[in-house]
């Protein structure tokens, strides 16, 4: 199949994705929270792992005391922002014409003849898996597409839980429940997120070594 399945709107809305996300993926398990604490969180000085991973201050916190944005957060924050766009984008790009955009395709599990051809080609790829062999591209269209739906919904929940905590995350006191909730949520999906992208990449590169050049159908300068 080839690349003009996709159009070049989708594909550089792709790369863009792509790059944001694993970017903000990336920050958001190196940042700390600029979190008030109920007791003091005491520094770790004798483990490999920093505190930063643990999302915490580089110094004990004081309960009830603020605590600053670091630069690591705000980045996180702005990033975020730009990652809403680009799925508002992808979003009105589903309700047009353009070859790979339509809603249908990232969601086919809704549809009668959708699900019976994920069904069928989920069957064919499994085969496959289980010799480390895909199936060529043009037969598991379906499954690669309700694939790029799941990161765009994971996209859309961890932007709207983001949103939440971006408005109702407080840096003078300790979180509220509602709060911790929708936090522990985003962190949810973060986790399917970045389950999804590596299945996603894993994919790419099996069928790359299979010479499917499936890099070409996607690049945006194609």
């Amino acid at each position: 199949m080839s690349t003009e399945n996709y159009a070049k709107p989708i594909r550089i809305l792709h790369s863009l994705l792509a790059l944001c996300m694993l970017t903000q993926l990336a920050i958001g398990e190196l940042m700390d929270v600029p979190e008030v604490e109920d007791m003091p969180v005491p520094v770790a000085t004798s483990s490999f792992i920093t505190p930063a991973f643990a999302h915490e201050a580089h110094a004990p916190s004081i309960p009830g005391a603020a605590v600053e944005e670091t630069l690591g957060f705000e980045v996180h924050e702005i990033l975020g922002l730009v990652i809403a766009g680009l799925l508002l984008i992808r979003i009105m790009l589903a309700m047009t014409s353009l070859p790979g955009a339509n809603w249908r395709h990232l969601v086919p599990w809704m549809f009668a003849d959708g699900r019976k051809q994920l069904l069928a080609e989920t069957k064919l790829q499994l085969a496959g898996w289980k010799q480390a062999k895909l199936a060529p591209p043009e037969e598991g269209e379906t499954v690669a597409r309700s694939v790029h739906g799941f990161i765009v919904l994971a996209g859309i929940g961890m932007g709207i839980t983001g949103s939440i905590l971006y408005f109702g995350w407080s840096q003078t006191a300790p979180q509220t429940d509602l709060i911790e909730l929708v936090a522990e949520t985003h962190e949810l999906l973060v986790g399917c997120l970045e389950a999804l992208l590596a299945a996603h990449i894993l994919a790419v590169i099996l069928h790359q070594r299979q010479g499917h050049n499936i890099i070409a159908r996607i690049k945006p300068t194609s």
